[in-house]
């Protein structure tokens, strides 16, 4: 007999995830390709479109099959096509190199909890699909000499063993020299914030609602404060530091995003600069790497939590898939 397997819980929320995130990249992306004017980014960006295409029709596909609801997510009633350049068009590549980087993790993390061929396959197919806009991003990048690098170090000599526990913390006030491991998270997490710190300040002049506009600006503050903490660290410790991201943004105040999908970003980017800096955590051993770390995170979970009830209040948040609700159907008559 062919056992025919319904979906686990961990296999939906793959789906509905990739689902919410790519129509909404798909609507990001929809703007930079309608107003890009580099003939070198252009195949680039229509990979990037087709890549959330694929996404989206592959998890309306397997949904459709189970008879499982489809997402609302992002459509055209969220991006306006008639709307000015926002970004620059560098700033489009490195968005779609980071998009694509994120991409390939969450598909490649996601294979572990997944049980259903069909799903894994469909995983397995969309990480190999972002890996190589990933590396075609990156080859165009350097082609341009943008490309983002973190600090070059010496060479190491020779491999030795930790002798001591004050490897872990400063020593009369002067700390040891940082890991590769920890400059290599510490560059991630300045990279993650630039762009958010990009996005925000686009939104902030362009979102509809005054409160949108007052979260945005204060997203910007945020973030500006988390580069700054990153890069002290570096300074500190004699690093030279890595080039800046091209941040450059247009006057243009005519939205090219709704209010919904732009709060819907910022959140996914929220939830990414946690992750990333759980992360962190988990790989410094200089203890005071972990206290900013620390703070910092709980300063994004404050705010992205104040960004859930504005997305709520406006009727914006989509509800994710979730179990029964016995207890409501028990009291259905009472």
């Amino acid at each position: 007999m062919e056992h025919s397997a319904k979906l686990i819980s961990s296999e939906v929320a793959a789906l509905w995830s990739a689902y919410m995130q790519n129509s909404m990249s798909h609507c990001v992306i929809q703007h930079f390709a309608n107003v890009n004017e580099d003939k070198e980014s252009n195949e680039i960006i229509q990979s990037a479109l087709s890549n959330c295409r694929n996404v989206v029709s592959g998890v309306k596909e397997i949904f459709e099959k189970e008879k499982h609801g489809i997402p609302i997510g992002f459509s055209q009633e969220d991006v306006n096509l008639e709307a000015d350049r926002l970004y620059s068009a560098l700033f489009a590549l490195r968005y779609i190199k980071y998009m694509a980087a994120a991409g390939t993790a969450a598909s490649s993390a996601l294979l572990e909890v997944l049980a259903r061929n069909d799903v894994r396959e469909f995983f397995s197919q969309t990480s190999q699909m972002f890996m190589q806009l990933y590396n075609d991003s990156c080859e165009i990048l350097l082609k341009k000499g943008a490309f983002i690098r973190s600090p070059t170090l010496p060479p190491m000599e020779k491999a030795e063993n930790l002798q001591s526990e004050s490897f872990l913390s400063s020593i009369v006030g002067k700390h040891r020299p940082l890991t590769v491991i920890e400059l290599a998270h510490i560059s991630k997490n300045t990279e993650t914030n630039s762009i958010g710190r990009t996005f925000v300040a686009g939104f902030s002049q362009t979102a509809k609602s005054s409160e949108v506009r007052k979260y945005m600006e204060r997203g910007a503050e945020i973030a500006a404060k988390h580069e700054t903490v990153f890069r002290e660290i570096l300074v500190d410790d004699g690093v030279a530091m890595p080039s800046s991201w091209d941040s450059t943004i247009s006057q243009s105040i005519e939205p090219p995003f709704s209010d919904k999908l732009m709060m819907f970003h910022i959140n996914s980017l929220s939830a990414l600069s946690v992750a990333g800096y759980g992360t962190g955590i988990g790989t410094s051993l200089r203890k005071d790497i972990g206290g900013h770390y620390t703070r910092l995170m709980s300063e994004i979970l404050q705010y992205a939590g104040d960004g859930v009830k504005l997305m709520i209040e406006n009727r914006w948040l989509e509800q994710p898939p979730q179990n029964v609700d016995r207890e409501a159907l028990r009291n259905r008559n009472v």
